[in-house]
């Protein structure tokens, strides 16, 4: 089999390996299951993205409306799945608590003010592929359940463009999702874990 075959071959391996436990009746979700899937699956871009944004440690730089929540995730090595892909960059973009994006444009950082640009923003993994940033909980707007845009970028690995969905009940996408835990201050959303792909 040649090299081009086997990640094709390998893919397809690894969920029906994910699905197997289920199957057989063993306490694994089907939502487990699906995030199990490696590599992470990529997604559209969808609108309004915004190249260049800066690193942030708040994607809600000027005081959007919605409830405060922590985003906290990891990327890791899709060939190797317990390794980490340290100072991997992610370019996160969402709505406001209304359903609303900042801007409603797409574009490049220096084409708008700096006012202009909310809820989004670079974040870097540490060395051990983590990430962890303030937001809001974003607003379904129709037909869109919650989500969170993300376009992952790391020395030697094919970039990612990819979203997650946040579990606020029937409808939302089996994978990729992940439910907030408002038990903490502020709540947490745990981003399901992204495998990313080597050159």
């Amino acid at each position: 089999m040649t090299d081009q075959n086997k990640a094709p071959a390998r893919r397809r391996f690894l969920k029906f390996a994910a699905m197997v436990p289920a199957s057989l009746g063993l306490s694994v979700s089907w939502a487990k299951a699906q995030e199990a899937m490696i590599p992470t699956s990529d997604d559209m871009e969808g609108p309004y993205y915004i190249s260049n944004t800066p690193v942030v440690r708040d994607l809600n730089r000027f005081g959007k409306p919605g409830e405060v929540m922590r985003i906290a995730g990891q990327v890791m090595n899709a060939a190797a799945p317990d390794v980490p892909v340290a100072g991997a960059r992610l370019e996160l973009w969402q709505t406001d608590g209304r359903g609303r994006y900042h801007p409603q444009e797409s574009g490049d950082y220096s084409d708008f003010r700096d006012d202009q640009i909310d809820l989004r923003g670079t974040v870097i993994a540490d060395s051990q592929g983590r990430f962890d940033v303030l937001s809001v909980f974003p607003a379904e707007y129709w037909p869109r359940p919650p989500h969170i845009h993300y376009w992952i970028k790391a020395e030697g690995f094919r970039p990612l463009v990819t979203q997650h969905y946040l579990d606020t009940g029937p409808g939302t996408r089996p994978h990729r999702t992940a439910r907030v835990l408002r038990d903490q201050r502020p709540a947490l959303y745990p981003a399901p874990t992204f495998y990313i792909e080597p050159v």
